[in-house]
Formats: C-alpha cells, sequence, structure tokens
C-alpha cells in the first residue's frame, strides 16, 4: 500500500472539512431564527450520519492506511481525543434535545431552547476549532512523512 491513499483520505477529510464549516453555519442560523423540532432532527442527523462518519474515516480508515504505509509512529490517539471531546458534547446536546421533545422547556432553571442552541454552538466551535487543529499540525504531520522518504 502506497502512501497515496494515506493523501486521498486526508484529501478528502479537508474537502469535507470546508462542507461541514458551512452546514454549522446554516444550522446555526436555523437554530437562532427558525428553532424547531424539524431542524434538531436536522442537527442530530448532521451529527450523527455526517460528522460520526467522518470520525470513523479518520480513526479507522485513516489509521489502517498509516500502517500499511508503514507510518507506525504517528499518534493516532492524539488525533481520536479530539473525537472524545466532542462525544461528550453530542451526548449532552442530545439529552437536551430530549427533553426539549418531551415537553420540557426548563433546564436547571434555565431557558432549555437557549441552551439547546448554547450546546450546540459549543459543538460548532469545537468542531471548527478540531479542524484547524487536523489541518494546520496533525495532517502536515502525516504529510511530512512523505517528504522525509525523499529527503
Amino acid at each position: 500500500m502506497s502512501f497515496k491513499k494515506v493523501k486521498d483520505i486526508l484529501n478528502q477529510l479537508t474537502q469535507e472539512h470546508v462542507v461541514f464549516l458551512k452546514k454549522t453555519e446554516e444550522l446555526k442560523e436555523k437554530l437562532d431564527n427558525q428553532f424547531s423540532e424539524d431542524v434538531l432532527d436536522e442537527l442530530m442527523d448532521f451529527i450523527k450520519k455526517d460528522v460520526l462518519e467522518h470520525a470513523r474515516v479518520e480513526e479507522e480508515d485513516l489509521e489502517k492506511a498509516l500502517e500499511e504505509a508503514g507510518i507506525t509512529d504517528f499518534d493516532v490517539e492524539a488525533l481520536n481525543f479530539g473525537h472524545r471531546t466532542l462525544d461528550e458534547i453530542i451526548q449532552h446536546l442530545e439529552y437536551l434535545i430530549d427533553l426539549y421533545k418531551k415537553g420540557e422547556r426548563k433546564y436547571r432553571g434555565r431557558d432549555l431552547k437557549s441552551e439547546i442552541i448554547k450546546t450546540a454552538d459549543e459543538f460548532f466551535q469545537t468542531l471548527k476549532d478540531h479542524f484547524t487543529e487536523e489541518e494546520d499540525f496533525f495532517f502536515p504531520d502525516i504529510l511530512k512523512y512523505d517528504i522525509e522518504r525523499f529527503e
């Protein structure tokens, strides 16, 4: 297996980052201006289908491609750590949305809708920061292995 597969996966992931950040902006606008159960469903659908599949590709496909390319000293766990942080926010967001769908309108004495929007914003910002970290640090760190082979 060549390094090309690793590059292809990194390219795919980077392209998805652009698409996902655009989607988070759309969802943020909808949550702020058109808050409804349909928007909440769209948000969770985006997270569960797109974002979690993206994370799976990073954790499984990329790691396998790195191994096949003979890159065994890259710290994949550092990459995966960001996913754990996102998972915690997703779990809390899901909990809040479930409360909302059951007819609750308060969470710990605060407005539940505001809490959902605040948690979604935290998710969007954390996702953006994670993508930046990947593109500025992790992905270039992986790509240097290809460069080093030709030095």
